[in-house]
């Protein structure tokens, strides 16, 4: 079985990115952005996680998750190939001092069987070659390791219906198009689709999967976010929570995608 991704984004020319910044991080303060983000980073951090064990967090950023992990008293460990990010870590973590090193995820510079666990939060459609990226978690990964997977889902119920309100306003209002991108549109330096599809033919012949859930729905439809803002917060609480338990079931529809890995034993 082939771990190539069956879709890539077809604008895309293959490139590491390696001067990721700061300043490409969009900020969202909404209240459906922040209960999304708080709810990605406890299932990150609870996820195949073992008491005092050692967690690569790839494509870490600044390594917020792998200092979470040193400050629950397990070992947190990150690469990322931006220097910029790694640099605001040094400032912004200096307390939990995670163990960080600028590379790339398709060749992880550490030995095998290093690490009890692999996570990985909204970057593998970044990967030019995330097959690689598979591989080298495996070889990275503990016999009875994981690897955590969280990505965004392009293909989600509000994506679906970005898309189609805009089309209706553009063919049918005769409305012109925005001249910024819209957030249910592949972002230029995103080199494959994020989605289930994408997600479930990741594994090959080394890694099975255990399960894949989602995250939250109707992140980002336009109107939805004014009305959050709009209501008392606990009907804002019993909302997005309710969103999730849907989205839980039914991941095609879902905002985020979790996927989590093991490594496939093989038969005496």
């Amino acid at each position: 079985m082939s771990l190539a991704p069956s879709r890539t984004h077809p604008t895309a020319e293959p490139a590491f990115d390696l001067d990721y910044s700061i300043h490409d991080v969009e900020i969202d303060t909404g209240r459906d952005t922040q209960y999304l983000t708080e709810r990605i980073e406890e299932l990150l951090l609870l996820e195949g996680s073992t008491p005092g064990g050692r967690t690569l967090d790839v494509a870490c950023g600044i390594g917020k998750l792998a200092a979470c992990v040193q400050h629950l008293d397990g070992e947190g460990w990150g690469i990322d190939p931006s220097p910029e990010m790694l640099g605001l870590s040094a400032f912004i973590f200096h307390r939990e001092r995670p163990a960080l090193v600028r590379g790339i995820a398709e060749q992880l510079p550490y030995r095998d069987a290093t690490f009890d666990r692999l996570i990985c939060q909204g970057a593998l459609d970044h990967f030019v070659h995330p097959d690689d990226f598979m591989r080298e978690a495996v070889r990275v990964l503990t016999p009875d390791g994981r690897l955590v997977l969280a990505l965004a889902n392009y293909q989600s119920l509000s994506c679906r219906l970005g898309r189609w309100r805009q089309g209706f306003s553009h063919r049918v209002l005769q409305r012109p198009l925005p001249p910024y991108r819209l957030y249910w549109q592949i972002p230029p330096d995103h080199y494959h689709t994020g989605d289930l599809d994408f997600v479930l033919g990741l594994g090959g012949d080394a890694l099975e999967l255990e399960r894949c859930y989602g995250v939250s729905m109707l992140w980002l439809l336009k109107g939805w976010g004014k009305r959050l803002e709009d209501a008392p917060l606990p009907l804002v609480r019993f909302l997005l929570k309710a969103l999730d338990r849907v989205a839980y079931r039914r991941p095609r529809l879902a905002d985020m995608l979790i996927s989590v890995w093991r490594p496939r034993t093989t038969s005496p």
